[in-house]
C-alpha cells in the first residue's frame, strides 16, 4: 500500500500527460521501408519524459526521466505546498452543499440503498455539483460520460432492430427462393409427359405426310418455351440468393458495430476512472466505478490498459495483477482513509509545537488527498503554525544549494527555536565544515601573500570561493590583498576599465578599495580624485530632485534631472530616477519634447504654444519660462518698433513686445490660435 501511495505521489506533475493511456482498437500498420511514412522523423520525446515516475519508499527519493528528486523537497511542490497552507479553509456554505452532493450522489449509487442503486437520481446530483467551482466541471464530465453510455445502448437498441428487420426480410427471401425452385421443378414434371404423348399419336393420323410435319414442328416450339422458363427461374433464384447474401452481410456488419461500439464505450468510460484516480479526485473515482458497475452489469470490471504501457507497469508493478474498477474503487477508499488520518497526526503534532514532524505529515497528505474535504477544511489557523516554519525550512534548503552559509546559520537558528523537534544536527554540521575549510584556503592565501606567491593567493582564494562564496573573512581579504603585490595591478586595470567606460558611479561606490590602490601613484590619484569630483555634484542634484519628490514637487525633480543629465548622460542613478519620474509627469514632459522639437525645427509658434501647455501644466517650471522668453525674444525682439498687427497676432489686436508673460503669440500654422498643434 504505501509502494504504492508512493508511486501516486510521483504522478502529481505527470498525471495529466499520461491520460492517453488505453487502446481501443488496433493501431496503424508499420511503414515499410521505401515509403513516405518510413521518411517520417520518430516522435518527440514527451515534454516531462517517457517514464512514469517510481518512488523508493525506503529514502522517499523519485526517478524520473533518467533524474533523481526528492518527492516532497523539489520547488514545484514547496510552491503549491506554500500556496495551501497560506489559502484560507473551505468551509462556507457552497463547499458545504457541494460535499454534501457528493456525498448523496455516492448514498445513491450504494447497494444497501432501499430501491437498490438509483442512476437517474445519481445524474441529479452530479449536474447540480458541476456547477460549484470547487468542482472544476468534473461532475458534468462524469455526467456526460454517462449520457455517453445511453447513447450508446441506444444505437444498440437500434442495430439490434435493425437486424431483427434484416433477419425477417432473410426469411421472406430464402421463401421465396423456395417457392420459385419448387414451381421451376413442377413446371419440369408436368413439360416431360407432354412432350412424349404429342410424338406417340402421330402416326393415327389420317394424312400421314401433312400430321408428320405439325407433329415435327410442336416438339421444336415447347423446346423454346421451356429453355425461357428456366433462365427466367435462374434469374430470380439468383437475385434471390445475392439479396440473402447481401442482409447476412448487412447483419454482420452491425454485429460488429455493436461490439465495437460497446468495447469502445467501456474504454472510454475506463478512461475517465483512472484519469480521476491520477488526478487524485478519490470521490470522482469512487462515484465513476460505482457507475461503471450499475451501467455494465456484464461482469467485465477489468482495465483495459495498454498493454506495455507507463500506466499499466504502475499498476502491475504495485499490485502485483491486472486492475480492476473495483481495485480503483478500493484503493480510492484507502486513500481518503489514509489522508484523513494524516490530517489528525498533523492536528496532534501541530498542538506539541513538534512543527517538522507535523508538516512532514501534512506534506504527504497533502500529496495524495490535496482535494479532499479533510485537506480543504483545515482552518488556515492550524496551517499559519506550520506556514513559518516550512518557508524557513525552504530558504534553508536554498541557503545552503547556493552556499550562503550565513544565511542558513541565522534560519537553522529560527527553525530550531520555533520546532522543537527539528533536526537541526545535519545543517549545522554542513554550516560548521563549510567555514572551517573556507577558513583554512583564507589562511593559506595569507600565508602566500606574505611570500609574496600570487599564484598560490590566486589558488586558495578560488577554492574559498567555491566552498563559501559569500564568507565575510572572504571579502576582507580580498579587499587588504588588493593594497599590495600584483593585486594592486589588477585593482588599477579595473580602475583604468571603469574610467574608460566613465562609471564614475561603481568608482565612487568601491572608493576604498581604489583608493588604497592609487597610493604612491600620483597620476592615479588624479584619475580617482577626478572621478570622485564629478559623482560629487550629481550626488548633489540626485539629492535635491529626491527631496522635492519628498515635498510633492515630482515636476521640479525631473527638471533638475534632466538638466544633469546634459552633463552626465551615463548616470546609472540620474537616468533611473528620470524614468521613474516620467510616469508621474508624462503629459508636462511630453509638452517639454514637442516644444523643443519644434523649436529645433524652426516652428516658433507651435514650439511657443507648446511651452506654454507645459507651463500651465506645471506653473513653476524653469524649462517651460526660460522656453518662452527664448521664443519670445525670437518672435518679438525688445529692438523691434511698434508696428502695425503682424501675420503672428489675433486680427484687430496690436503685437507689443510688452505683452503679458503669461499671454501666448498667436501661431500663422493653426489659423491664428496659440495652441500651436493642439496640445
Amino acid at each position: 500500500m504505501k509502494l504504492c501511495t508512493l508511486s501516486l505521489v510521483s504522478l502529481l506533475a505527470a498525471a495529466p500527460l499520461h491520460a492517453q493511456v488505453f487502446d481501443a482498437g488496433g493501431g496503424q500498420p508499420a511503414a515499410q521501408p521505401g515509403t513516405a511514412a518510413a521518411a517520417q522523423p520518430s516522435a518527440p520525446k514527451a515534454l516531462l519524459g517517457n517514464d512514469v515516475p517510481f518512488v523508493d519508499p525506503g529514502s522517499e527519493m523519485a526517478q524520473w526521466d533518467g533524474k533523481m528528486w526528492n518527492v516532497t523537497n523539489n520547488r514545484l511542490f514547496r510552491a503549491r505546498f506554500e500556496k495551501y497552507l497560506a489559502a484560507p479553509e473551505e468551509n462556507t456554505a457552497r463547499d458545504a452543499e457541494y460535499r454534501q452532493l457528493l456525498l448523496d450522489a455516492m448514498k445513491a449509487m450504494s447497494p444497501s440503498r432501499p430501491g437498490g442503486p438509483s442512476v437517474p437520481e445519481t445524474m441529479r446530483l452530479l449536474v447540480k455539483a458541476a456547477d460549484y467551482p470547487i468542482d472544476a466541471r468534473l461532475c458534468d464530465s462524469l455526467a456526460q460520460a454517462v449520457y455517453g453510455v445511453v447513447l450508446n445502448r441506444k444505437n444498440q437498441r437500434l442495430l439490434a432492430q435493425m437486424n431483427k428487420e434484416l433477419e425477417k426480410d432473410r426469411h421472406n427471401q430464402g421463401w421465396n427462393l423456395e417457392v420459385s425452385a419448387a414451381a421451376a421443378e413442377t413446371r419440369q414434371k408436368m413439360n416431360a409427359p407432354a412432350q412424349g404423348g404429342g410424338g406417340g399419336g402421330g402416326g393415327n393420323q389420317p394424312n400421314g405426310q401433312g400430321q408428320g410435319q405439325n407433329t415435327a414442328g410442336r416438339p421444336a416450339q415447347s423446346s423454346g418455351q421451356s429453355m425461357e422458363s428456366q433462365l427466367g427461374e435462374f434469374s430470380r433464384a439468383g437475385s434471390y440468393i445475392k439479396k440473402i447474401i447481401e442482409i447476412d452481410a448487412a447483419r454482420i456488419a452491425n454485429s460488429a458495430k455493436m461490439t465495437a461500439g460497446d468495447l469502445k464505450s467501456k474504454v472510454e468510460f475506463q478512461a475517465l476512472i483512472v484519469q480521476f484516480f491520477l488526478q487524485r479526485r478519490f470521490e470522482h473515482t469512487i462515484l465513476s466505478c460505482r457507475l461503471y458497475r450499475n451501467l455494465y452489469e456484464d461482469g467485465d470490471s477489468e482495465l483495459k490498459l495498454k498493454e506495455g504501457s507507463d500506466v499499466e507497469k504502475m499498476f502491475t508493478r504495485t499490485t502485483g495483477t491486472t486492475p480492476t474498477v473495483s481495485a480503483l474503487d478500493a484503493l480510492a477508499s484507502e486513500f481518503i482513509r489514509d489522508v484523513d488520518e494524516g490530517v489528525v497526526a498533523f492536528e496532534y503534532l501541530s498542538e506539541k509545537n513538534e512543527l517538522e514532524s507535523a508538516s512532514k505529515r501534512l506534506s504527504e497528505a497533502f500529496v495524495i488527498g490535496e482535494y479532499l474535504p479533510r485537506m480543504r477544511t483545515l482552518t488556515r489557523a492550524r496551517k499559519e503554525k506550520v506556514l513559518e516554519f516550512v518557508r524557513d525550512a525552504n530558504q534553508l534548503i536554498s541557503a545552503i544549494e547556493v552556499k550562503d552559509y550565513s544565511l542558513a546559520e541565522e534560519v537553522v537558528e529560527r527553525l530550531r527555536k520555533n520546532g522543537k523537534d527539528f533536526d537541526y544536527a545535519k545543517p549545522r554540521a554542513a554550516i560548521e565544515t563549510a567555514r572551517a575549510a573556507s577558513a583554512l584556503h583564507i589562511q593559506n592565501a595569507r600565508s602566500a601573500a606574505i611570500k609574496k606567491d600570487d599564484k598560490k593567493v590566486a589558488e586558495e582564494i578560488e577554492k574559498a570561493a567555491l566552498i563559501w562564496p559569500t564568507n565575510p573573512d572572504l571579502k576582507a581579504f580580498a579587499t587588504q590583498v588588493a593594497t599590495y603585490g600584483d593585486m594592486n595591478s589588477r585593482v588599477l586595470n579595473d580602475l583604468d576599465t571603469l574610467l574608460a567606460q566613465k562609471n564614475f558611479r561603481e568608482i565612487a561606490r568601491e572608493h576604498i578599495k581604489y583608493s588604497g590602490a592609487v597610493l604612491g601613484k600620483p597620476e592615479y590619484e588624479e584619475k580617482l580624485k577626478a572621478a570622485l569630483e564629478k559623482v560629487a555634484p550629481v550626488d548633489k542634484v540626485v539629492a535635491i530632485a529626491d527631496e522635492m519628490v519628498k515635498a510633492g514637487d515630482s515636476a521640479g525633480a525631473w527638471e533638475r534631472l534632466e538638466e544633469a543629465a546634459k552633463d552626465y548622460p551615463d548616470d546609472n542613478e540620474i537616468n533611473r530616477r528620470r524614468a521613474e519620474l516620467s510616469g508621474k509627469n508624462a503629459d508636462f514632459i511630453n509638452a517639454i519634447m514637442e516644444a523643443r522639437k519644434h523649436e529645433t525645427s524652426g516652428r516658433s509658434g507651435v514650439s511657443l504654444s507648446w511651452y506654454l501647455r507645459a507651463e500651465r501644466l506645471y506653473p513653476a517650471s524653469l524649462m517651460a519660462r526660460k522656453g518662452i522668453d527664448r521664443i519670445a525674444d525670437k518672435i518679438l525682439p525688445e529692438s523691434a518698433p511698434e508696428t502695425a498687427p503682424s501675420s503672428f497676432s489675433d486680427p484687430g489686436v496690436s503685437s507689443s513686445p510688452a505683452t503679458s508673460p503669461g499671454a501666448a503669440p498667436s501661431d500663422p500654422f493653426n489659423g491664428g490660435s496659440s495652441t500651436g498643434s493642439n496640445p
